[in-house]
């Protein structure tokens, strides 16, 4: 099997540098030609399944990439809940928290600063529970349109890092392939882009 993980377009809160966690917002004219290019990247895939993040701008991702395709919403594949911080820069999570939250960003782990957030630990078992789904599923060729933060998670499960928050980056709409043989999960591609100058 081979899950075809798509991060969404650049969306209105990517633009600001604000957190926008569970929140829904738009993506931005640029996130649709993002997603647009994505299209043109996958344009020779046959997808079996395609999965969608109920998060809107994973949905609005999916209308561009898939269109008149049906797809099934998984809310499994939210990016990290981050309640208390929706809407805020980081400059006022820092001006809040000090080098607390510098330190919590470069783990992706917010749980420290007693603040509503779903913790690192979680967020990880989250990104499993993702893996363990897609194992169970029928066909050789999946789609799943997510958030950074979720694919990272699932790579660090992959990979074995000792962080759910590897060091790799996860640009607006790339592709990464995940490859399931034998019953183990290999990382096949890495943030796959098409070069349009963005």
């Amino acid at each position: 099997m081979e899950l075809y993980m798509i991060r969404h377009g650049e969306s209105e809160s990517n633009a600001a540098d604000t957190h926008s966690g569970w929140s829904p917002v738009s993506l931005t004219e640029k996130g649709v030609l993002q997603a647009e290019a994505a299209a043109r990247l996958l344009r020779t895939v046959r997808f079996d399944q395609i999965f969608v993040s109920d998060v809107k701008r994973a949905q609005q991702t999916a209308d561009v990439i898939f269109p008149n395709r049906k797809y099934i919403y998984l809310p499994l594949m939210r990016e990290m809940n981050n309640t208390s911080m929706r809407g805020k820069t980081k400059e006022d999570m820092e001006a809040l928290f000090g080098e607390a939250y510098l330190s919590c960003r470069r783990r992706f782990d917010y749980a420290p600063l007693g603040i509503d957030c779903e913790s690192g630990a979680h967020f990880l078992g989250r990104a499993k529970e993702v893996l363990d789904f897609f194992a169970r599923q029928q066909g050789e060729t999946i789609a799943a349109v997510s958030h950074a933060g979720l694919i990272r998670a699932c790579a660090a499960c992959v990979l074995g890092t000792p962080t759910h928050n590897p060091p790799l980056a996860c640009d607006n709409a790339s592709v990464s392939v995940f490859e399931l043989r034998n019953g183990k999960w290999r990382l096949r591609a890495w943030n796959l882009i098409e070069d349009v100058g963005y």
